[in-house]
């Protein structure tokens, strides 16, 4: 239960869900300029140690319960944390240091599609063909943007990277699946957060086993700095009370069309602030990935258009009239 004493403004969800899109997805070439300049998971350690402090004061400040209370919901805590927050981000701080921020956004894209294969097993739902081409087109696109050399007997930069960035999606979707598996009740706000700090904790034992050294960010350039505060106070923090604000409204399903805007809002910022050419192996990748995403997620993409129509009317019918 959300106390009343203190809340988020309230905002249109199609203005939400646009607002997420784009703030996540200006987050992937961010990531790239930090990566360039402090090691990979260091960076994303105290990405969510930073963040995930901020989620967990906003919870103690919003919600009636902070701690897990059982079993099922410590557990709910430790899945989220290992596989959403320290293994899909440690595949995608490695992955971003041989490919772009924008390809990288594009090879995320295909979590919803993960996801609803990794649901079969664990959730016991059923797909049907619509879906399996689906799974065809996802796996298309992600073969398109590693670019595999079929002649050569060594694996490029390019397709360890995407390999890399799609291993730590495909742990995100692992993780979103298996927590609903495991929900006891913790409200999410509370169980994200400490996720973030768990998840920090265990980037940073993997950068120790990596030989990685301390993140200076004393040494890095204005433009470093500046990125890494945007992954850690906009895109981490801001990005994620805004889902938290989106899931009590849409659903946590519904929210995951984000997905969409996020490669066209890492392109934009790609190519306008830091000058990357936007290849075209990239945008079939894209066009692939998206084709897949759209066929499993149709049933999801109704809902959400008419829920998003449906707040919109009724915010409508809620102004005062002119005359």
């Amino acid at each position: 239960m959300v106390r009343s004493r203190f809340s988020l403004p309230t905002v249109p969800a199609g203005v939400a869900v646009v607002a997420l899109g784009v703030l996540w997805g200006a987050g992937f070439p961010a990531i790239d300029a930090v990566v360039a300049e402090l090691p990979p998971l260091g960076a994303a350690g105290l990405r969510y140690a930073v963040s995930g402090c901020i989620v967990l004061a906003y919870a103690a400040a919003t919600v009636d319960r902070l701690l897990p209370r059982s079993l099922r919901e410590l557990l709910g805590v430790v899945v989220v944390g290992t596989f959403v927050f320290c293994g899909y981000q440690a595949g995608l701080y490695l992955g971003t240091e041989h490919v772009t921020g924008a390809t990288a956004a594009v090879v995320t894209t295909t979590s919803p599609i993960v996801a609803a294969l990794v649901a079969v097993p664990v959730l016991g739902e059923s797909r049907g063909r619509l879906d399996a081409l689906g799974f065809c087109f996802g796996g298309l696109g992600v073969v398109v943007l590693a670019g595999p050399s079929l002649g050569g007997g060594s694996v490029s930069a390019t397709a360890l990277g995407v390999g890399m960035v799609f291993v730590g999606t495909a742990l995100f979707a692992v993780g979103a699946v298996t927590v609903q598996v495991l929900d006891g009740g913790l409200p999410t706000v509370a169980l994200q957060g400490w996720a973030m700090v768990l998840g920090a904790a265990l980037l940073f034992v993997g950068a120790a086993a990596r030989g990685e050294p301390l993140p200076d960010v004393t040494a890095m350039s204005p433009v470093g700095l500046a990125s890494l505060t945007y992954v850690i106070l906009v895109a981490g923090a801001g990005g994620y009370l805004i889902y938290f604000q989106l899931v009590s409204r849409i659903g946590a399903t519904e929210t995951t069309l984000v997905a969409y805007l996020e490669p066209l809002s890492a392109t934009l910022v790609s190519v306008l602030l830091f000058g990357t050419s936007l290849g075209l192996r990239t945008v079939v990748g894209f066009l692939a990935v998206a084709a897949g995403f759209t066929l499993v997620s149709r049933e999801t993409v109704r809902r959400t258009v008419a829920e998003l129509r449906s707040t919109r009317e009724g915010a409508t019918a809620g102004r005062p009239s002119d005359d």
